[in-house]
């Protein structure tokens, strides 16, 4: 797609009143051809997107949109059309531009300005500048920094944030409360991203979306923007065709496949899967991507002859985690259970733990600062649990040690994988699926990310030290 504006009659063209018209004055104001076409599975297409912005009403779902696409899918110059559209047919309005800088911001505000630099300038109302665009319509639009300041005291009706992975969690939240509907137009947040980094705010984002909790999602990938390939390509030799299976002899987008093929050979797979055909995170930045729910996940009974430990994380504003596991006779792990609960104290976490046990217990292993006495009540946590009959072991170790334990058991160089988890651990599964590093530049590349999936995963490795630590026997005479 060009951002390059066609001759129009007249300043303001008639407004689109449906689906087909929208893709026409697409095509006649904005010179814009917009790709109409889901090609993948529970993937949409650009235009659904463009429909649901413009046409939004109460009946028709969320107002606050979420479009997950490739990178070079159009998604910035989308929602400068989305933004013109609001301008134009539902003023008065105030719309709000923050991208996660402020080149991002800019980028979008330039796209509307070369929309209005054809005959739509007649409707310009006073300079353009690099922050704020004003319509006779009348409509306000203004790019916003990353900033609280930016943000707070705004009272809009749309704001469109653009790569939220990006944004300060500050700034996140501080906007969540600037949106107000007016009679024209609904009040909502529109986000536009790719979705690379594990356990980032882009993932939790889609996440929400699938569960019906907010957003309404709009995901494409290359596949849906991919240009037409002609007849005198051969599948045979491209190396598009294993993940293409020629949906590109009906492309109908402006993604060039001589760059699409460019892309692919420089990039790693991971990287591929996850910027270009939108299929999750880049698994690169996982602490554990050897995790494949597909074959670490399953229904797990509670094996009566087989031991069973607890390891627990203790936590009061971040959760305190008890883990359930099992060990079988040829050194299977297998995690049956979990709970977790904030703010609660020691000893109501004890009495629910015991009503939850599956079976005899044999050890509770825990974090070694467990020992330390708390502040109030001048007991350590591990001797609040032997009060209640939880006793407990723990052993001082490395974070590399335990983590090296647990990818062992999920997929060693022989036989195995060992560790199963049980599907009734829904969260210790998403913490396997997101613990990550932080990405190039953010932080130390060796210390994983503690926002969040590290309270389950620090509940295991307390289990691994503990118990399934090798012991090295060595004859000390030799040194």
């Amino acid at each position: 797609m060009t951002a390059t504006p066609a001759s129009s009659a007249s300043a303001l063209p008639v407004a689109p009143t449906n689906r087909q018209e929208l893709a026409l004055w697409a095509k006649e104001v904005l010179n814009l051809t917009i790709p109409d076409r889901a090609v993948c599975p529970h993937h949409q297409s650009p235009l659904d997107y463009l429909e649901a912005s413009f046409f939004s009403r109460e009946d028709s779902g969320p107002a606050d949109l979420l479009v997950w696409a490739n990178r070079g899918g159009g998604k910035t110059l989308l929602a400068a059309a989305a933004s013109l559209l609001d301008a134009l047919y539902h003023s008065p309005i105030a719309l709000r531009i923050l991208g996660g800088s402020f080149d991002q911001s800019d980028r979008l505000a330039d796209y509307l300005r070369d929309f209005l630099a054809g005959p739509l300038h007649e409707l310009v109302e006073g300079r353009l500048t690099r922050t704020r665009i004003r319509l006779s319509t009348p409509a306000d639009i203004r790019m916003l920094s990353q900033s609280q300041r930016a943000v707070r005291g705004q009272h809009v009706q749309k704001i469109r944030c653009d790569e939220v992975d990006l944004f300060d969690p500050e700034v996140w939240r501080a906007l969540q409360f600037i949106t107000r509907s007016s009679e024209k137009s609904r009040g909502g947040i529109e986000i536009f991203s790719t979705l690379h980094c594990a356990g980032g705010l882009m993932e939790q984002l889609v996440e929400q979306a699938r569960q019906g909790k907010a957003y309404r999602l709009f995901q494409w990938c290359l596949w849906e923007v991919i240009e037409r390939c002609p007849p005198e390509r051969s599948c045979s030799d491209c190396p598009l065709a294993a993940d293409c299976h020629g949906c590109a002899r009906d492309g109908r987008g402006f993604f060039r496949i001589d760059d699409a093929i460019a892309i692919a050979q420089r990039s790693s797979r991971s990287s591929w899967e996850a910027e270009m055909l939108c299929k999750g995170a880049r698994r690169d930045w996982l602490v554990f991507p050897e995790f494949d729910a597909a074959m670490h996940v399953t229904n797990l009974p509670y094996e009566p002859s087989w031991p069973m430990y607890r390891a627990i994380d203790f936590g009061f504003s971040a959760p305190l985690v008890c883990l359930w596991v099992q060990v079988g006779p040829a050194g299977q792990v297998h995690v049956i259970g979990e709970y977790s609960h904030r703010r609660r104290n020691i000893a109501n976490h004890a009495q629910e733990i015991l009503r939850l046990d599956p079976g005899k217990v044999e050890m509770t292993f825990v974090d070694p600062a467990g020992q330390a006495q708390e502040a109030t009540s001048g007991k350590a946590c591990t001797e609040i649990l032997a009060a209640h009959g939880i006793p407990t072991a723990s052993r001082a170790s490395l974070i590399v040690e335990g983590l090296e334990l647990i990818r062992w058991t999920l997929a060693p160089g022989v036989g195995g994988p060992y560790l199963k988890i049980s599907a009734r651990c829904p969260q210790l599964i998403k913490a396997f699926g997101t613990y990550h590093y932080p990405p190039p530049g953010k932080g130390d590349s060796d210390v994983a990310v503690k926002d969040g999936p590290d309270h389950f995963i620090d509940a295991l490795r307390y289990f691994f030290v503990n118990r399934l630590r090798p012991r090295i026997d060595m004859d000390r005479t030799q040194y």
